[in-house]
C-alpha cells in the first residue's frame, strides 16, 4: 500500500498534469485571438494612431518608383539610415497595381510582423525545449504587451526590424557553428554573411550596436562551452587550432567581412543621396544629470511595458488593482531578468549561453548609454526607452527558459511564471491598443481632416511633420501633405525624410493650402506671408486645424522655396524672413523685402543657406548697393563654416551693378554658404542672392 506522502505527491502531480492540459488548450487559443487581435490592429485599430514616421516607408516607396531608384537621388536620408531592409521593401512590387494607401501600409505590416514573430519562434528555441514554451514566448508579443510594444513591433515596426535583424543574426551565427555537414555551414555561412551586409549597408552604426558587438560576447559564451580551442602537439613540439577555434575564426571572418562590405556599400551609396545629420553625436552627461537619467530609465522601461498605473484611477477599482498588478509584475520582472541571464550563462547548452550574453551584453550596453549619455531624450522617458526594446524583449525570452527550467516546484519558478502570465494577460490591458478588437477603435483626426480637405477640393497642401505624410497615405494620395517647418514668421520646407521634389514650382499647378495648428498659427507672421503669397482665396476649420487655401502652390511664391540641394537654383531669391543675418534689418518695399544695414554696423548682412553643392561650376549675382566709396565689405561663398573659401568679391561703394563671382568645386561641398559682409563705412542694402549653375540652360523655367 502506497505511503499517504507518496499518494499527495501523485495527487499533485495529476492536479500538475491537469491544469498543463487546460493551459495548453488556453494558450493556444490565446494565440489565436491574439493573430486576429494583430491583422485588426495593423488595418484598423492602428488607424488613429497612424503617423508620419510610419508613413514614411510608404511615401519612400513611391519615390523609389518615380524616380527609379531604391536610393531616390532627391530623397532626404537622416543620420546616415539607408532603409535597406525595411518595410517599403514590401510596398514597392504593388504600387504599379495599387493606390498608395493605408492598406499597403498594413499589408506591410502583417508581412514584417509575421518575420518579427517567426523571429522569436527561432530565437525562443535556444533557450526553451518545449515547442508549448515557443508557442508561449510568440504568443506573449502577438497581443502586443503595451501601446508603445505594438507601435514599435508591428505598427511603425522600427525596432520590430532592428529586432528581427538581430535575431536572425544570432540564429544563424549559432547554426553555423553546430552545424555538422558541410552543405548546412556552407547554407547558413552564406545566409549570415548576406543578412549582416545588408544590415551594415543600411546603418553601419546600428549594426555595430545591435549585431557585431553582441555577437562578439556571444562567439565567446560558445567558446566557453568547448574543451579547448588551443591544444599541444607534442610530436610537432607547437601549440595547435582546434576545429572548435578554426570555427570561431571562420564566425568572426564572416561577421567582420560581411561588416567590410556593407560599410563600403553604406559608403556609396549615401554619397549619391541627401542625408541630414540629425540629432548629432551623443555627449557625457554630469554625475547628477546621470543619476537622474537612471530614475527616468526605470519610467520609461515601466511605461514601455505598460506598468504604469493611471494618475487618479481608484486603486480598489478592478482596474485599478490590475493595473497595479501590472506595475508589480514588470518590476518583478526587471529583478528576474538578471537572474534569468545568470542561468542561460550557466546552462549547459552553447545556444543558450549565446542567447544569454547576447541578450545581456546588449542590454548593459544600451543602459548605460540611456543613463550616462544625451543619446536619450528624457523629455520623453517611455519613447526614449525603445533603443532597450529589443535587448528586453530578448530578456523576456530567457525568462521564459527561466520559468521552463525551474517549473512551478522551485519559489524561482513561481515568480517566474506569475511575470509572464501578467505579460499574457495584456489582451485584458487597456492601454494595449490591441484590445480594439473589442473595445472599439477611436476616430481618427487626420482621417476626418483629410475628408474634409477632400469635400473642399484641395489635393497639394502644406503642414507640419506630424501632420503631413499621415494625411498623404491615409487619402492614397488623393490629398497630398507636404512637411514643413517655420523659421522667423514664414513656413520652410523641412526636407527630413523628404523629397526634394517636393517643394519646387513644378510640383504641383493650380490651389494650395496651408493647415495650420493653433499654436502654428501663433508662429506665423501672416503680413509677411500673404505679401509673397496673397490673401488666402478661403480659410476653415477642420478637425483642430486652420486652413488657409490659395489661389497658387505657394512653393512659387515664398522666398527659400524651390531650393534643390544638389543643384541650387536660387538662395534667398527674393530674401525673406527665414533669410539669416548678424546685423541690419528688413524692410518690405513693394512687397519685396530688402536687407538695409546702416553706417556705422559692422558684420554679416546676410549667411547661409548651407546648401550641399555637386561637383561643377556656379554663378553667384548679389544686388547689393552702398552710397559711400571704396571698398565698404565683401562678398564671398564659403563651405564648411568659412573653413573653405570657395570665391571671394570686394564690395565697391557707389558700384551701380550688382557683384558676381563664379565658383567651382571638384568635389561634392555640404554647407555652402554665401556671405555678404560689411565694414561699416557705409550704409549697405541688399535685395537678392542667386547662385546658379554657370550654364544657365540647366536651369528650369
Amino acid at each position: 500500500m502506497q505511503s499517504r506522502k507518496a499518494l499527495g505527491v501523485d495527487y499533485v502531480a495529476d492536479a500538475i498534469e491537469v491544469a498543463a492540459r487546460i493551459g495548453r488548450g488556453v494558450l493556444v487559443a490565446l494565440f489565436v485571438v491574439s493573430l486576429v487581435a494583430l491583422v485588426y490592429y495593423l488595418f484598423k485599430g492602428y488607424i488613429p494612431e497612424f503617423h508620419t514616421d510610419s508613413a514614411v516607408k510608404s511615401l519612400l516607396a513611391e519615390e523609389a518608383i518615380r524616380q527609379g531608384s531604391y536610393f531616390p537621388p532627391e530623397w532626404n536620408y537622416v543620420n546616415g539610415d539607408l532603409w535597406v531592409l525595411f518595410g517599403q521593401i514590401f510596398i514597392i512590387p504593388l504600387l504599379p497595381f495599387f493606390k498608395n494607401s493605408y492598406w499597403l501600409h498594413a499589408i506591410s505590416g502583417l508581412i514584417s510582423s509575421a518575420i518579427v514573430l517567426t523571429s522569436l519562434w527561432c530565437v525562443s528555441g535556444m533557450v526553451v525545449r518545449s515547442r508549448w514554451m515557443r508557442l508561449l514566448t510568440v504568443t506573449i508579443f502577438a497581443g502586443g504587451v503595451s501601446w508603445f510594444v505594438a507601435e514599435n513591433l508591428f505598427g511603425q515596426v522600427s525596432y520590430g526590424n532592428v529586432l528581427y535583424l538581430a535575431v536572425f543574426t544570432l540564429y544563424f551565427a549559432w547554426r553555423w557553428l553546430e552545424s555538422s555537414r558541410r552543405r548546412g555551414r556552407i547554407g547558413w555561412a552564406l545566409a549570415l554573411f548576406v543578412l549582416s551586409a545588408l544590415t551594415a549597408w543600411g546603418n553601419p552604426q546600428r549594426a555595430a550596436a545591435y549585431n557585431l558587438a553582441p555577437m562578439l560576447a556571444a562567439i565567446l559564451a560558445w567558446a566557453s562551452t568547448r574543451d579547448a580551442l588551443l591544444v599541444w602537439v607534442p610530436g610537432a613540439r607547437r601549440w595547435q587550432l582546434t576545429g572548435d577555434s578554426w570555427r570561431i575564426a571562420g564566425l568572426l571572418a564572416i561577421l567582420f567581412g560581411a561588416m567590410v562590405v556593407g560599410v563600403t556599400l553604406h559608403s556609396i551609396a549615401i554619397a549619391h543621396v541627401h542625408n541630414n545629420a540629425g540629432a548629432g553625436s551623443a555627449r557625457w552627461l554630469s554625475f547628477e544629470a546621470a543619476r537622474e537619467n537612471l530614475w527616468f530609465t526605470l519610467q520609461g522601461i515601466l511605461g514601455m511595458f505598460g506598468a504604469l498605473p493611471s494618475p487618479e484611477r481608484s486603486v480598489m477599482s478592478l482596474g485599478g488593482a490590475y493595473e497595479g498588478a501590472r506595475l508589480l509584475g514588470i518590476l518583478v520582472m526587471l529583478v528576474m531578468l538578471p537572474v534569468a541571464c545568470c542561468m542561460a550563462l550557466r546552462d549547459l547548452r552553447p545556444s543558450a549561453r549565446m542567447l544569454g550574453a547576447f541578450a545581456a551584453s546588449g542590454l548593459c550596453m544600451f543602459v548605460f548609454l540611456q543613463v550616462t549619455t544625451t543619446t536619450p531624450d528624457m523629455t520623453g522617458p517611455s519613447i526614449s526607452a525603445r533603443y532597450m526594446l529589443p535587448s528586453l524583449i530578448l530578456g523576456v525570452v530567457l525568462l521564459v527558459g527561466y520559468a521552463e527550467n525551474r517549473g512551478v516546484r522551485r519559489p524561482g519558478g513561481i515568480i517566474a511564471w506569475g511575470v509572464l502570465l501578467v505579460l499574457l494577460s495584456s489582451m485584458l490591458y487597456a492601454g494595449n491598443s490591441f484590445t480594439r478588437i473589442y473595445r472599439g477603435t477611436p476616430p481618427s483626426v487626420h482621417v476626418q481632416t483629410m475628408e474634409a480637405l477632400k469635400a473642399a477640393g484641395l489635393q497639394y497642401g502644406y503642414a507640419s511633420y506630424w501632420n503631413s505624410g499621415v494625411i498623404t497615405i491615409l487619402s492614397g494620395g488623393d490629398v497630398k501633405v507636404r512637411q514643413i517647418d517655420f523659421l522667423r514668421g514664414l513656413p520652410v520646407p523641412r526636407p527630413h525624410l523628404a523629397s526634394n521634389t517636393w517643394y519646387r514650382s513644378d510640383a504641383w499647378k493650380g490651389e494650395s493650402f496651408l493647415m495650420l495648428t493653433s499654436e502654428e498659427v501663433a508662429q506665423v507672421d501672416k503680413a509677411v506671408m500673404f505679401a509673397f503669397t496673397g490673401e488666402p482665396l478661403r480659410q476653415f476649420m477642420v478637425g483642430g486645424f486652420l486652413v488657409l487655401v490659395f489661389k497658387d502652390n505657394i512653393a512659387t511664391k515664398l522666398p527659400g522655396w524651390g531650393v534643390e540641394a544638389a543643384q541650387s537654383r536660387h538662395i534667398g531669391e527674393p530674401l525673406g524672413i527665414t533669410t539669416q543675418h548678424e546685423i541690419g534689418r528688413l524692410e518690405n518695399e513693394g512687397g519685396r523685402l530688402r536687407l538695409l544695414a546702416a553706417e556705422g554696423e559692422t558684420g554679416f548682412l546676410h549667411f547661409g543657406p548651407y546648401v550641399k553643392l555637386q561637383t561643377g561650376e556656379y554663378r553667384v549675382d548679389v544686388d547689393v548697393v552702398a552710397p559711400g566709396s571704396g571698398e565698404v565689405g565683401y562678398v564671398d561663398v564659403v563651405s564648411g563654416l568659412g573653413a573653405k573659401v570657395l570665391g571671394k568679391s570686394p564690395i565697391t561703394g557707389g558700384a551701380a551693378s550688382p557683384v558676381s563671382l563664379r565658383i567651382a568645386t571638384a568635389e561634392d561641398l555640404e554647407n555652402v554658404e554665401v556671405r555678404v559682409y560689411t565694414n561699416g563705412s557705409s550704409a549697405m542694402t541688399l535685395s537678392s542672392i542667386t547662385l546658379a549653375p554657370a550654364d544657365a540652360a540647366k536651369l528650369p523655367e
